[in-house]
């Protein structure tokens, strides 16, 4: 079985297109963390992958999206591509291994090249499983079932009870753990983290997400007045490209500290390790080289004696992918719910992925199961011909 085509789509759900124009979008999902309060978002974006084989198999992978997808998108389809095409399927990881050698040589190591390997890896992985007939996390080692997930974000809100009613509002649908943005100053944050105890009750998981809002001095200052919450983990705290500053922020938080959605390959996970600077490793499929890129970082995260926890932004490719792999990952923790409004992945996959209990279901679907409906997906594309 050998490679025969690979074709990397961009995709946009704007807001505005959903809402009626810009001035109608909501606040909450314009701003709803920190990194978003100087460049609001404006929509949902990703890059799906298609890979196809010379005897009729296919495979969906998915690229991360943010700040936008036409990078990935062409260097998959212009880069990638011809370096793999009519090659033998075998190990995803070893497929692209020289296309990675490229890449790093370049000085492309973070960023849209290794986001194009992420999705391409994805597609192979998922191309494999239907290949065989076989749920991808059955392939991998496991099989179908639940993963255990928390649900985000509770968005930035302007006062203490509307983020009470966001956090009420995740409990009505089936929820049992959750993730509060925070990063507004210390006393803002703090209000906001009462509210939502308060709202949750004093035993239900909570964790938060300051999205790389504070420097090192106010993350402490943070983190030294959360023991009274009873907070799981302090995402990203700080910029993430300095884990000596990390280990200092965790050396002095009674909490445990999280980080990793925004890195992209394995010496930067290792480094995190390696300055003693994080409890929960937070790696996205579709940025951290796809199903092996995850599967390493739970090896990872094993070795070093801490937790895998998957961020989890994306379509319904990635999301589903992501599942899968969880259910194979080692030192796994959980998965993240993430509720942004995002057509790309709640309305253009074929089926959406079950919450069970609290919990995302890995589908006994062959492949990962978050294929795209080919006809829902072309009112996303990006690249559709201008009409005359």
């Amino acid at each position: 079985m050998k490679i025969a085509r690979i074709t990397a789509i961009p995709l946009e759900a704007s807001f505005a297109s959903i809402f009626g124009g810009e001035g109608q979008v909501p606040e909450q999902f314009r701003i709803p963390a920190a990194h978003f309060r100087r460049i609001p978002r404006s929509g949902q974006f990703t890059t799906m992958v298609i890979i196809e084989s010379d005897d009729g198999a296919v495979g969906y992978g998915e690229c991360f999206g943010l700040p936008h997808p036409l990078a990935a998108t062409a260097l998959v389809n212009k880069v990638i591509a011809p370096a793999i095409l009519g090659a033998e399927i075998n190990d995803p990881y070893e497929m692209t291994l020289d296309v990675r050698s490229y890449f790093y040589a370049m000085g492309n190591t973070r960023g849209a090249a290794m986001e194009a390997l992420s999705g391409v890896d994805i597609a192979l992985w998922d191309l494999k499983a239907r290949a065989a007939g076989l749920p991808l996390a059955t392939l991998l080692g496991s099989g179908p079932g639940p993963v255990a997930t928390y649900v985000s974000p509770i968005p930035f809100r302007n006062t203490a009870a509307e983020t009470a009613a966001e956090a009420r509002n995740y409990l009505g649908q089936g929820y049992t753990s959750f993730k509060l943005k925070v990063g507004r100053g210390v006393e803002t944050d703090l209000m906001h983290i009462e509210a939502t105890r308060e709202a949750l009750g004093p035993s239900v998981p909570l964790y938060l997400d300051v999205n790389c809002a504070y420097d090192v001095v106010t993350a402490i200052a943070l983190a030294r007045e959360l023991p009274q919450y009873d907070i799981g983990w302090l995402e990203e705290p700080i910029n993430p490209d300095n884990p000596a500053a990390l280990a200092e922020v965790r050396r002095a938080s009674p909490v445990p500290i999280g980080a990793g959605e925004n890195d992209f390959n394995m010496q930067s996970y290792e480094a995190l390790v390696a300055a003693d600077a994080v409890d929960f490793l937070q790696c996205n499929i579709g940025r951290a080289g796809g199903v092996s890129g995850l599967l390493a970082v739970g090896k990872l995260c094993t070795k070093a004696g801490i937790k895998l926890a998957p961020h989890g932004v994306g379509g319904c490719a990635a999301v589903a992918a992501s599942v899968h792999a969880c259910r194979a990952a080692e030192s796994f923790h959980a998965y993240e719910a993430n509720r942004l409004l995002n057509p790309l992945r709640d309305t253009m996959g074929v089926k959406p992925i079950e919450l069970i209990d609290g919990a995302l279901i890995a589908s006994d679907r062959i492949g990962h199961g978050g294929e795209p409906d080919l006809e829902r997906l072309e009112q996303y594309r990006l690249d559709r011909p201008a009409l005359n």
